[in-house]
């Protein structure tokens, strides 16, 4: 499949999950971890409802692909189960950062509660947790541009 054609199907999709992004207002001092990923969820929901195909012309692996969704499912079956539309849509976000925008799966700047971080350094993102977290057998950080902190 090409990119192309994957962001075609990501922004068919993804429009009918509009009404679930809570209002952009910026709330100062509001620097908690759920605040600055829903703002970068909606950051990115722009980005697709605003991007052209043109230039995407990379295969994108259905392998890879498939098991990512895989992946996405086993998480919020643990998590939030019962969050079915919420899930389509961080699945639909999170393909478009890892398979079209090639942008980490987590905003560059967010710090974690355990002191992890992901930030940008040139033209490189790092991930300070990143090899922690791929020791989880299910971790979506196999597929997130991101690099280990050396």
């Amino acid at each position: 499949m090409k990119a192309s054609t994957l962001l075609s199907q990501i922004k068919a999709d993804i429009k009918k999950y509009h009404d679930l992004l809570p209002d952009p207002k910026y709330k100062p001092g509001d620097d908690s971890v759920e605040s600055i990923i829903s703002g970068y969820n909606q950051e990115n929901f722009r980005k697709i409802m605003d991007s052209k195909y043109e230039g995407l012309e990379e295969d994108i692996n259905k392998k890879d692909l498939d098991d990512f969704k895989r992946r996405i499912d086993y998480f919020f079956s643990i998590y939030a189960p019962d969050e079915v539309e919420f899930r389509e849509f961080i699945k639909l976000i999170s393909i478009y950062l890892s398979f079209i925008a090639k942008k980490p799966l987590h905003p560059p700047g967010i710090v974690f509660d355990n002191g992890k971080k992901v930030y940008k350094k040139g033209s490189h993102f790092i991930c300070t947790g990143k090899n922690i977290f791929l020791k989880d057998k299910e971790s979506l950080c196999r597929y997130c541009v991101a690099e280990n902190e050396e």
